[in-house]
């Protein structure tokens, strides 16, 4: 068992160390750290027919570490805190705003494609960092591993599209462009907004804490006018 487990961690890391040698070489969002790495961990134990429950046992604490990497994006927080506040009536507006066209986008599209009331409810919190989106999908009658999908592909989409919608939009501003980051691509737009600088990651990090809240208080809001839609439709 031990052994296993040693074997899962270290794979873990290989991968991604691999994966950003990779990116280094060719850096798009295909050849991502966050693309090749689960990519190449799937094939590896779809080949080695090992069940992913067992993989995720033995790899657990990593998962864990995601709550002090977490609690580590507050520091450039606190130092821009002022800059932020100086903002905090557009922040709010802008972040309001976003979470609610995020839901109405999502749940809309589901209802056109008609991929039923499962997937309709898995997408409203698709928007928001993935730990939150998860307990807020199964609180309100969804699917968490639906909205984990919904989520991811969110994400990639978000960080895909940013370069080409800050070009477009001749964006300039480190708030702006932090906030679009963190709203659009949560916990991946983040880390990408602090490639950019100090104080885009700091307002994507805002995005994605304040963000989560608002959109939770939207999810639970709409939701008894999404189950009347779904019943008229």
């Amino acid at each position: 068992m031990i052994l296993w487990k040693t074997c899962s961690v270290v794979l873990t890391i290989l991968f991604f160390y691999m994966a950003k040698r990779i990116n280094k070489k060719r850096p798009s969002l295909l050849f991502s750290p966050a693309v090749l790495a689960p990519a190449a961990m799937i094939v590896f134990l779809l080949l080695a027919g090992i069940p992913y429950a067992a993989y995720s046992e033995a790899t657990s604490w990593i998962s864990e570490l995601m709550g002090v990497v977490t609690v580590a994006f507050a520091v450039p927080l606190y130092r821009n805190w002022s800059i932020l506040m100086a903002h905090k009536r557009m922040i709010l507006q802008s972040l309001a705003a976003g979470s609610l066209i995020a839901i109405i986008a999502g749940v809309s599209t589901a209802m056109l494609v008609g991929l039923g009331k499962a997937a309709v409810i898995s997408v409203i919190p698709r928007s928001i960092t993935l730990p939150i989106a998860l307990s807020v999908s199964d609180a309100i009658g969804g699917m968490p591993a639906m909205t984990a999908v919904f989520g991811m592909l969110t994400s990639f989409a978000g960080v895909f599209l940013a370069p080409w919608i800050i070009k477009k939009m001749k964006l300039r501003h480190p708030v702006s462009i932090g906030l679009m980051y963190g709203m659009g691509a949560h916990m991946l737009g983040m880390v990408k907004a602090f490639e950019r600088g100090d104080t885009e990651g700091s307002s994507a990090t805002l995005a994605v804490i304040a963000g989560a809240m608002i959109t939770v208080v939207w999810a639970f809001t709409l939701l008894p006018l999404i189950l009347s839609w779904l019943a008229v439709s």
